[in-house]
């Protein structure tokens, strides 16, 4: 048993043995004497440097709407190019963003400002790989109200002094026609570039029909007048030639009365007709066919009212009435969306009972300059007659606001006005001094910016 076994070993050796080391393959592991390669990290942006804001100061007062806004340069330590972003609102931590990529460090607000705001504005820099810095700090400043100049644009115009008349932009033009003074009617039509000089394009385009205490307004492309005395309705388009489009229009001959744009249609509302106050409303799609809205409405017959259009509505203010020869003056506000159905509106400041004032809208506010009142004397019984300097405003007819206005700007009744080159363009009137029995009329131009 042991030799089995022996002769087992001995082969086993044999065989081994006759194995040689090219026939012997060994896999050994290869030591890795090379170290990991670390992973290298991001390169670290640098935000841009900071940097100053330099105009407008900062608390300016009193700024144009379109001001220049100016900060210092920055550079970046990375060497990005930098673009800067502006805001701007009324916040005092700015949110609004008014331009952005700007390359320059200034930036001129072409879209005005409004009025009496107190803005605040910063700008950020960027470097186009998500760094940014803000200016050093926020600024603000106040935009400028309205104000009237210490004199008049001119004090003698071209056409004579008088009252009743009418001013309106159209073309591009100031157009002036018509009016009255206490001996004369006039049916002129001049017009003006810049207010100060005017030309005279019509002598008497309306023939008999001199025009006073009419209307005149823009519509379909065309400067049109209607009534003053007459049932007649004139378009022109361009101030110069006329054509009497309706000479017995169904309001009737009515004078006082105001007209407006709104809904596309033309709308003359209330006025006198021969010795009648009338509270009814009419309109027209062209200016030629005319239709009653209403024979009477919610606010009381007047005539030497105004009506406007803001956001929307129309608004009818103040005016007279005359019964029993005793005059009766007024300073409420309706409103109406259909010229029909009209609603007192709950005043909380108003301007004094007035009438033969002029009315218009401007930076979204309803205007109101002059007019006058006749008010019985409780201890003479006397009528006591005042006219108005007063300038009023208001954005939403409750809550009225008084401009100041220097006294070489005399009261007025009777007085033009209108909105040219985003100013407001003023044109003679009447006044009266009943303390020196003295009236006098003005042919000035005045402007309120």
């Amino acid at each position: 048993m042991k030799f089995k076994n022996l002769l087992l070993v001995s082969a086993s050796l044999a065989i081994f043995g006759a194995c040689s080391d090219d026939d012997l393959q060994i896999d050994i592991p290869e030591t890795d004497t090379e170290q990991p390669d670390e992973e290298q990290p991001d390169h670290e942006n640098s935000s841009p440097a900071p940097f100053s804001l330099i105009t407008l100061d900062n608390g300016a007062v009193d700024v144009d709407l379109n001001p220049v806004l100016t900060w210092s340069s920055t550079t970046d330590p990375d060497g990005d190019e930098i673009t800067y972003k502006l805001l701007l609102d009324v916040n005092e931590s700015p949110e609004t963003m008014l331009a952005e990529g700007l390359t320059t460090t200034e930036f001129s607000i072409a879209k005005s400002l409004q009025r009496n705001k107190v803005y605040y504005w910063k700008v950020a820099a960027s470097d186009g790989s998500k760094g940014e810095t803000e200016s050093t700090e926020t600024f603000s400043f106040s935009t400028k109200g309205f104000t009237m100049p210490e004199s008049a644009l001119t004090s003698n115009t071209e056409f004579s002094s008088r009252r009743d008349h009418t001013l309106t932009e159209f073309d591009g033009k100031l157009w002036a026609i018509g009016g009255k003074d206490d001996s004369s009617s006039y049916g002129d039509v001049w017009s003006s570039i810049d207010g100060k000089t005017w030309q005279l394009e019509a002598e008497d385009p309306f023939g008999f029909f001199s025009k006073t205490n009419h209307t005149a307004i823009v519509f379909n492309n065309k400067l049109w007048v209607i009534a003053g005395g007459f049932s007649d309705v004139w378009s022109s388009s361009n101030g110069k030639d006329w054509t009497r489009e309706n000479g017995s229009a169904g309001f009737g001959a009515r004078e006082g009365h105001s007209t407006i744009v709104y809904d596309n249609k033309l709308w003359v509302i209330g006025g006198t007709v021969g010795s009648t106050q009338k509270n009814d409303v009419w309109y027209s799609e062209n200016g030629i066919t005319w239709s009653q809205a209403a024979a009477g409405t919610q606010f009381s017959p007047r005539t030497d009212h105004s009506t406007v259009v803001l956001d929307g509505k129309m608004y009818l203010m103040g005016g007279t009435s005359v019964q029993d020869f005793s005059p009766s003056f007024y300073n409420d506000v309706y409103t109406s969306t259909d010229g029909v159905n009209w609603t007192e509106v709950a005043t909380e400041t108003v301007f004094e009972i007035r009438a033969n004032h002029a009315s218009f809208v401007h930076d979204q506010k309803i205007w109101i300059i002059g007019g006058w009142q006749a008010v019985t004397n409780q201890e003479t019984f006397a009528q006591d007659i005042v006219t108005f300097r007063g300038v009023w405003y208001s954005e939403d007819g409750k809550q009225w606001s008084k401009l100041t206005v220097n006294e070489s700007f005399h009261p007025r009744m009777g007085t033009a006005a209108t909105v040219y080159d985003d100013k407001i363009i003023i044109s003679g009137g009447l006044n009266i001094d009943q303390l020196q029995n003295k009236r006098t009329h003005y042919n000035d131009i005045w402007v309120i910016e």
